[in-house]
């Protein structure tokens, strides 16, 4: 059985966030930004876990929660979200949308948009228990990396 890391309430509250200390690179180890937001930075994955993955982080003072955001915040928050998925969906066409909003590792508000295409291998069910533990077995080319963001990046405007 698994426990909370020790820290897990600072990490929670923001202390050494690692995506709070992020905003507003163009750069992260995990992927290349295609969207500068008002509300959040996303960003193509470097390592993803379906052609076109990204993830949207929220650029606003920490919160670990959709719930902390003020009506008009949480609206900014995700009608970007769903700009970055109607970017994704226009460049791959997948066949369904997955919209993962996690945080058990890094408590910082952030959605992980996964496309699933149609020859997806685990079509019909969520996406693989350790799929995030084995991402960075699969990294994308430099090349693909930028063609794949300028791409959504030109959608994004």
């Amino acid at each position: 059985m698994s426990a909370w890391a020790d820290d897990w309430d600072d990490r929670y509250r923001g202390a050494a966030c690692g995506m709070c200390e992020s905003a507003g690179s163009d750069e992260t180890p995990h992927g290349r930004r295609v969207l500068d937001g008002r509300w959040c930075d996303a960003y193509l994955g470097r390592y993803p876990l379906r052609p076109g993955y990204c993830f949207v982080i929220w650029k606003g003072r920490h919160v670990a929660e959709p719930t902390e955001l003020a009506p008009e915040e949480a609206t900014g928050f995700w009608t970007e979200v769903a700009r970055v998925a109607s970017a994704i969906e226009r460049v791959h066409r997948p066949r369904k949308m997955n919209w993962m909003s996690l945080g058990n590792a890094v408590p910082h508000l952030h959605v992980h948009l996964v496309p699933r295409p149609v020859d997806d291998p685990r079509a019909g069910g969520p996406i693989e228990d350790d799929a995030f533990a084995h991402q960075r077995d699969h990294e994308l080319p430099a090349e693909e990396l930028d063609a794949q963001a300028a791409a959504l990046r030109a959608l994004l405007v």
